[in-house]
């Protein structure tokens, strides 16, 4: 018999090397994401595989967006962010290509920040 609540993915495969522990900065993804408390588990990516949330390196620092296809003839991707007060970028696919680092898989909210401080 299947158990329905078992996970698809092992806890060896999360704790692997392969994956990359990144803090939210800033209000940019609120209220989904809070800036200086949660964090996202990110695998790494050198290019657009599909809708979702990637950390990109935009030459000050590696921010977090969400990435869509346009669908246009160029075929640029939109990167906009959680909060609605933030800016939408689009980018031709191989200026993407060039910047991002990786895409978001899981997200980490803090519930007990007391317990993370030493």
């Amino acid at each position: 018999m299947t158990d329905l609540f078992s996970s698809l993915t092992s806890s060896e495969d999360v704790l692997s090397g392969r994956f990359r522990v990144h803090p939210v900065v800033g209000d940019e993804m609120e209220p989904e994401l809070r800036g200086g408390r949660d964090y996202v588990l990110a695998a790494p990516v050198t290019s657009y595989e599909g809708e979702g949330i990637y950390l990109v390196d935009v030459g000050l620092g590696i921010e977090l967006f969400r990435v869509s296809n346009t669908l246009g003839p160029a075929g640029e991707l939109l990167l906009t962010r959680g909060n609605p007060h933030y800016a939408r970028h689009r980018l031709a696919r191989r200026q993407f290509c060039e910047a991002v680092v990786g895409i978001v898989v899981a997200d980490i909210r803090t519930r007990e920040e007391r317990f993370l401080k030493s």
